[in-house]
């Protein structure tokens, strides 16, 4: 009997399922469904697809790539606190054995293949978050207690077998959609059929350009030469021409032989023009740009150059916002959250090149948007130690409307 049980007398209620100890083959068939065509769609079958294997990827590595800031709200403004617990835990290390970066690829990957994913938060005495824990999403198994909207977690060592329970603010539970507010629902399961139609295409293939025979080309012969001519013919022929040393190579035929190239057949078209529309399928799923995902087959530099503005705008400041939103809840308490915030510092992926950034530099100098030392500091540059570099700067046709002093007859009055 569980705690909830004893405490309550009522057992909770189950929001998703999780094997004691299960097999990843069995594992996959649950989580991922089965789609009509009775093809299993889990996780670990599915990034055997490079398109998907490459969305989670990209997805993952540039979010994890980019610094995460703690900052304190000061005014109408806010500073910047590099030595808060959590700014430590994203900044130098989650827990003993990862770095940021592995942490935050590991968890995104793990809510883009199954919905969700979790770390145990381990707290110290002065209530601040110093370790992140990370556990795998196949031995989580998510309660809600009946009548209210709190959570439990019950996490399965698969190595020991032990079970252990946690409660909600002992869990950092990032979602993926979700249909019901307390559990994500994976996209393989929400498009199954898409991703079980993809891996059957490339199970087909493999079959085919395993099984089938594929010739290049055929030798025709006006006359029967016999079984011993056709392989001593053949055999001729293709240590005369065949190597990518003799490419080039002009072919003397005799005797009135022809040479006829095979060009591929109409059911291969079929074949790598419907492998080609799953990846397509894919990446919409994802909200990756097939460019990013390098078929440039349309690409040109301009729309490469669109898709990659696109790329950002619309599939990783989902995520950004989902990260944020989820260790603000985790991490802060109440009090916290009312003065401090968490963001990325997406500068890296936005940044231009050297002249477009200096130029921008410029007109926000020139403005008074940003002092010299703002503008250092998104360079990583050392301040400048004289007291100009912290002053901004007004154009002579902007003094007026500083001043605050009322206008008479367009222009500021005496």
């Amino acid at each position: 009997m569980g705690m909830l049980q004893r405490i309550f007398g009522i057992a909770p209620e189950r929001r998703s399922s999780a094997p004691e100890r299960r097999s990843a083959s069995s594992w996959d068939l649950m989580r991922g469904g089965i789609d009509v065509t009775s093809s299993p769609v889990g996780s670990h079958l599915a990034e055997n697809l490079s398109a998907v294997f490459s969305c989670v990827q990209i997805i993952s590595e540039s979010l994890a790539s980019l610094p995460l800031n703690v900052y304190r709200q000061e005014g109408d403004g806010k500073l910047s606190a590099p030595n808060h617990p959590v700014a430590l835990l994203f900044g130098k290390a989650p827990n003993n054995v990862q770095t940021p970066f592995e942490f935050l690829e590991m968890m995104t990957g793990h809510c883009l293949l199954r919905g969700n994913a979790y770390a145990e938060i381990i707290w110290d005495g002065r209530g601040a978050p110093i370790e992140l824990i990370p556990l795998h999403p196949d031995s989580v198994f998510v309660l809600r207690i009946p009548g209210t909207r709190r959570l439990v977690y019950d996490y399965t060592d698969w190595l020991t077998g032990t079970t252990r329970r946690l409660l909600a603010d002992e869990v950092l539970h990032l979602r993926d959609r979700s249909d019901d507010g307390f559990v994500g629902r994976s996209r393989l399961q929400r498009a199954r059929e898409t991703f079980g139609g993809a891996i059957l295409t490339e199970t087909h293939a493999n079959s085919v350009f395993r099984n089938s025979a594929a010739l290049s080309g055929v030798l025709s012969h006006p006359d029967n030469i016999g079984l011993e001519g056709a392989q001593r013919l053949s055999a001729d022929f293709t240590r005369a021409y065949r190597g990518s040393e003799k490419a080039g190579e002009i072919a003397i035929l005799e005797e009135g032989m022809k040479w006829q190239a095979i060009s591929v057949s109409p059911e291969a078209s079929e074949l790598l023009a419907s492998r080609k529309f799953g990846i397509e399928n894919i990446a919409r799923i994802y909200r990756v740009p097939p460019p990013i995902l390098g078929d440039l087959s349309r690409g040109t530099y301009n729309n490469v150059e669109e898709m990659g503005k696109w790329f950002f705008q619309h599939t990783l400041c989902p995520w950004f916002e989902r990260w944020e939103s989820t260790i603000e809840r985790s991490l802060f308490t109440d009090a916290a959250r009312r003065t401090y915030e968490v963001e990325f510092d997406a500068d890296v992926l936005t940044r231009a090149n050297m002249l477009e950034r200096y130029q921008a530099y410029r007109i926000a100098r020139e403005i008074g948007l940003n002092s010299a030392n703002e503008l250092r500091k998104y360079e990583n540059l050392n301040p400048r130690t004289d007291p100009g570099g912290d002053d901004f700067l007004a154009p002579m046709n902007m003094q007026s409307e500083q001043t605050g002093k009322p206008k008479q007859n367009g222009k500021p009055k005496q």
